[in-house]
């Protein structure tokens, strides 16, 4: 693999993707998006590390259960649904269709920037070639900084609930709490550290 995506000026990959990404919300054609995905999946395969083409793969597996999702939505509520559940015509089945591959083009199209695109190269390329404020970039860089800590204090408050023997689902908020309150306290460090280095408003 050649990897040349890497290598595309990240500012101008970002814009774009979001153009292109933007007009397609318009264009509700199926083999439109089917096209998009396939495109984006080849671009992945022969202009990606293969590590990040098995990552893009990797995300396929719940993005399909996302499109499985909608497309059962549109097979059961979709157009020309005569009972309470739906019924399968093949209007519904068409409906049903169009939005589980809308979901396979947004998601290509997602996959081809963020899986190609250092988060620090793409800052500095705003910052350069899109003209961002200082201010902003180094806020951004600041919460790009952030995410692996946030995971990890995550991953901390969670293992202390349970030394303390208390039981924990997927979805339980204890966790998330006790993380939002040092995530805040970051944000004070953060603004102080910003102040101190000039990026405040005068």
């Amino acid at each position: 693999m050649s990897d040349f995506l890497s290598k595309i000026n990240p500012f101008y990959k970002f814009i774009f993707i979001i153009i292109f990404a933007t007009g397609l919300t318009f264009w509700h054609t199926f083999w439109v998006n089917v096209l998009v995905f396939g495109v984006s999946m080849g671009l992945l395969l022969v202009g990606a590390r293969w590590n990040q083409f098995l990552k893009a793969l990797k995300f396929m597996i719940p993005i399909s259960f996302i499109a499985f999702s909608l497309f059962m939505s549109g097979v059961l509520f979709g157009a020309d649904t005569s009972s309470e559940l739906g019924s399968l015509t093949f209007e519904s089945t068409q409906n049903g269709l169009n939005m589980a591959v809308r979901v396979y083009a947004f998601a290509g199209l997602g996959l081809l920037l963020a899986l190609t695109t250092d988060s620090y190269d793409l800052v500095k390329s705003m910052q350069k070639d899109g003209k961002l404020p200082r201010k902003f970039a180094y806020g951004m860089l600041a919460a790009v900084n952030l995410l692996p800590h946030i995971r990890d204090e995550y991953r901390k408050a969670r293992l202390a609930f349970m030394v303390r023997g208390e039981k924990l689902s997927l979805l339980s908020i204890k966790p998330i709490f006790s993380m939002l309150v040092n995530c805040f306290q970051w944000s004070e460090t953060l603004s102080i550290a910003m102040f101190s280095k000039g990026f405040h408003e005068d």
